[in-house]
C-alpha cells in the first residue's frame, strides 16, 4: 500500500479521500431515524449513555430544561419556595400551591426525618453529619474522618441558630437543579418493583464563615417516584412533561411544586422508612479535605426505633468497588464474568466478589481512576467496552476526567442570580476516546429528552417489556 501511495499524486489522493468520505456521508444520510425509533434505538436509548446513535425526536415537544433539568434562576432563587422569608410582594396573587420554604433544605431534612419539630430534626442532622468526624469501616473499607465538617458546617449552623439546636431555616445551603430522573423507570419484572424513576434537588453548602460564599460541597437527595403500574409510570411522565406548557414565573414554580410535593414531602411515601420517598443522599465534596470524595447515605429499612425517626445510616457507594481493588485481579475477573449485563448496564456491582469485601464504602476521587484489572493497562479485561462502561457507571469513573471528561462535578456550586453551569457529559462532550480506544458521545440531557419522548408514546405492553437498567448517575 505505501508503494502505491507514492505513485499517487497529491490531487488524486485528495479525489479519493473526497469520493470514499461522500459515500460515507451518503450511507450515513440513508439511515431511517423515525420520531418514535425502531425497537433496537429504543432499548439503545435506555441501556447507554453513548448517544452516537440516538434518534433526532425533532417533532417531540419535551423542553429539557422545564422538565428534565430545572436550573433556571427564577426557580432555584424563588424567594417563597428556596428560603424561608421575608419576600418582597411583587403585589400579585401567587398560584397556590405556594408554601414559604418548599424547596429548602431544611424542608428536605423535615421530609427525611418525617417531622417538622425543631428538637427531632436537629438531632436527625447532628447525627447525619457525625458520620464525617469519626472514621467508618463500611463493607470493610475504612473511610476516614473529615474533621473540618465541625468548623465549616456545624458550629457555625449552631451559631447561625443561637444556641444547641440546629435551626432547619438557617440551614446553609442554595438549590443548584431539581431533576426528574424517568430515565431510571423499572418494570414489573425489575427485583424492586414497578418504580417510575427518580427526582432529585441538588444543593451547595454555603461558607457561613465566609459571606455565604459558595464551597465545593454538593448534596443531592434522591427520590423514588412510586408507581404501582405502568399507569402510574405514565402518569409521572404526563406530569413531568406538562411542565413544559408554563411561562417560567409564578405559574410554572406552583405546577412545579404540585409535581415536587407529591414525593419531597413529610409522609410521600408511606411504605418506605419515616414515610419519606428517599432512595439515597448523596454527597460530593473537596471542601473537607483532600482528596474529593463521595459518599452515600440511607434510611435503612427494618430499623426498631421507639418514636424518633429512623436515622441516616452511610452505606456503601452504588456501582463503585473498594479503591483499593484498583488494578486488581478483582475487577477484570468480575468485569469479564459479568460482561453481558455490563454491556446491557443491569449488572449491580456486588458488596461481595469471590468471596472478598468488593463495593466501596466511599469514593475518593483524584481524577486518576480509570477502573481495570492488572497492568498493563487494557489488556486483563477482554472486551474495552465492558471496561468503559464498567468504570463509566463508578461514582469516581461518571465524576471524572478520564471517562466522561467531566471535573468533579455534574452541577456546578453558583452565586445567588446566575444558574449553574452543567457537566459537558450532561449538555455534550463532541466524540470522546477512552485510554483503550473506545469512542464515546455523551449528551445526557438529550438522552433523557429522546428517553421521555419515546415514553409519552408508549403503550403499557412496550413499558412492561422494557429492559432493566442500574444507571444511579
Amino acid at each position: 500500500m505505501s508503494r502505491l501511495r507514492s505513485r499517487l499524486s497529491p490531487r488524486i489522493v485528495l479525489a479519493l479521500f473526497v469520493i470514499v468520505l461522500g459515500g460515507s456521508l451518503i450511507a450515513f444520510a440513508s439511515v431511517t431515524r423515525t420520531e418514535l425509533g425502531t425497537p433496537d434505538q429504543q432499548a439503545t436509548v435506555r441501556t447507554s449513555r453513548d448517544v452516537s446513535g440516538l434518534p433526532i425526536q425533532s417533532a417531540c415537544t419535551v423542553v429539557p430544561g422545564k422538565e428534565l433539568f430545572v436550573t433556571d434562576v427564577s426557580v432555584v432563587d424563588d424567594c417563597l419556595r428556596t428560603t424561608w422569608g421575608p419576600c418582597i410582594s411583587s403585589g400579585g396573587t401567587v398560584p397556590a400551591p405556594a408554601t414559604q420554604g418548599a424547596w429548602t433544605f431544611g424542608a428536605r431534612m423535615q421530609s427525611l426525618a418525617g417531622t417538622t419539630d425543631p428538637a427531632t430534626l436537629s438531632t436527625f442532622t447532628l447525627n447525619w453529619l457525625h458520620h464525617w468526624q469519626v472514621d467508618q469501616t463500611i463493607n470493610s473499607d475504612l473511610v476516614p474522618a473529615r474533621t473540618r465538617i465541625k468548623s465549616l458546617l456545624i458550629d457555625p449552623w449552631l451559631a447561625a441558630s443561637g444556641g444547641t439546636t440546629l435551626d432547619m431555616k438557617k440551614a446553609p445551603f442554595r438549590l443548584l437543579a431539581i431533576v426528574a430522573r424517568l430515565d431510571l423507570r423499572q418494570n414489573a419484572g425489575y427485583s424492586g418493583g414497578t418504580t417510575a424513576g427518580e427526582a432529585r434537588f441538588v444543593y451547595n453548602l454555603l461558607d457561613l464563615n465566609n459571606n455565604n460564599a459558595p464551597t465545593q460541597f454538593n448534596v443531592i437527595f434522591e427520590y423514588g417516584l412510586d408507581a404501582a403500574d405502568c399507569a402510574a409510570v405514565q402518569n409521572w411522565a404526563d406530569l413531568w412533561h406538562g411542565l413544559g406548557s408554563h411561562t417560567f414565573g409564578p405559574d410554572y414554580n406552583a405546577a412545579l411544586q404540585a409535581v415536587t410535593d407529591r414525593f419531597a414531602t413529610i409522609g410521600a411515601s408511606p411504605g418506605k422508612p419515616n414515610g419519606s420517598a428517599l432512595n439515597q443522599l448523596r454527597t460530593n465534596e473537596i471542601a473537607l479535605i483532600s482528596p474529593w470524595e463521595l459518599r452515600e447515605f440511607k434510611l435503612p429499612v427494618n430499623v426498631l426505633t421507639t418514636g424518633a425517626p429512623v436515622q441516616l445510616a452511610e452505606a456503601t457507594v452504588a456501582q463503585t468497588p473498594a479503591r483499593s481493588l484498583q488494578n486488581t485481579t478483582a475487577i477484570s475477573t468480575y468485569a469479564n464474568a459479568n460482561a453481558a449485563a455490563i454491556l446491557q448496564n443491569s449488572n449491580v456491582v456486588p458488596l461481595i466478589w469471590s468471596g472478598s469485601p468488593f463495593r466501596g464504602g466511599a469514593a475518593p476521587n483524584n481524577l486518576d481512576l480509570k477502573w481495570d484489572g492488572p497492568l498493563p493497562s487494557c489488556t486483563s479485561i477482554t472486551d474495552p467496552k465492558v471496561r468503559e462502561a464498567f468504570s463509566l457507571n463508578t461514582c469516581s469513573g461518571c465524576h471524572g476526567t478520564s471517562e466522561t471528561k467531566t471535573t468533579f462535578k455534574q452541577v456546578e456550586p453558583r452565586a445567588a442570580g446566575f444558574p449553574s453551569a452543567l457537566s459537558t457529559f450532561l449538555t455534550g462532550t463532541g466524540p470522546f476516546t477512552d485510554m483503550c480506544g473506545v469512542q464515546v458521545n455523551f449528551n445526557d440531557i438529550d438522552r433523557r429528552r429522546v428517553d421521555l419522548c419515546q415514553l409519552l408514546n408508549k403503550t403499557c405492553t412496550e413499558i412492561n417489556s422494557e429492559p432493566v437498567i442500574t444507571f444511579v448517575h
